[in-house]
């Protein structure tokens, strides 16, 4: 971590932005370090080596921290957490470069699943498959990108550039779902035909 001790510092509330972690788990059963992994991943960890990665302060409490020491060392394991005092400003920057692109890959994906399912509506719209079970079905789907764009924003801290694109590709589904939804409604509900006027005769 020679890296992080020369050049210029940056000032001393950046310098506490990040908790260096290092972690040893058991090989077999994998379980433990599994576990550890998904769970910094999903809390925005910036991984340097086997096992070690930087996480930035506040993207989890003392309980989380306690909670992810407990499952490594509760399988047999080690668990270190140190927090970083002082950070070159080239090292914070590179730091925050990629967080940032590993949250655009993220959102890259929220794009790419979305406009799937923009082509899927407009597939079924051209078979004229409106039907009450695929409006359920990529409700579905459009409750899971919300979620997941959600996710993905929660521990977007340095504002990644593709959160823009990503919110758009979520907007345009949704209007499309609601286009969809109505058509399939319409479907179920022909236009009423006023009541037949008696024959009069002549």
């Amino acid at each position: 971590m020679q890296h992080l001790l020369h050049h210029s510092l940056v000032s001393a509330d950046e310098s506490r932005a990040w908790l260096l972690i290092g972690y040893r788990a058991p090989a077999q059963p994998s379980t433990a370090r599994v576990s550890t992994w998904r769970r910094l991943h999903r809390l925005g960890a910036v991984y340097v080596g086997a096992s070690t990665c930087l996480l930035p302060a506040g993207a989890a409490d003392d309980a989380a921290l306690s909670a992810l020491a407990a499952g490594v060392t509760e399988a047999g394991g080690s668990f270190d957490l140190y927090p970083i005092d002082a950070m070159s400003i080239p090292a914070h920057r590179a730091l925050v470069a990629r967080a940032n692109a590993d949250r655009d890959a993220e959102y890259a994906e929220v794009v790419e699943r979305a406009e799937a399912l923009v082509t899927e509506l407009a597939t079924e719209s051209a078979r004229g498959k409106f039907t009450f079970a695929e409006v359920e079905e990529n409700e579905a789907d459009l409750a899971k990108l919300r979620r997941w764009l959600a996710t993905v924003g929660a521990r977007d801290r340095y504002g990644a550039g593709g959160r823009a694109a990503a919110e758009r590709a979520v907007d345009r589904a949704a209007q499309r779902m609601q286009e969809f939804t109505e058509r399939s409604a319409g479907a179920d509900h022909p236009p009423s035909v006023g009541p037949a006027r008696p024959d009069r005769g002549r």
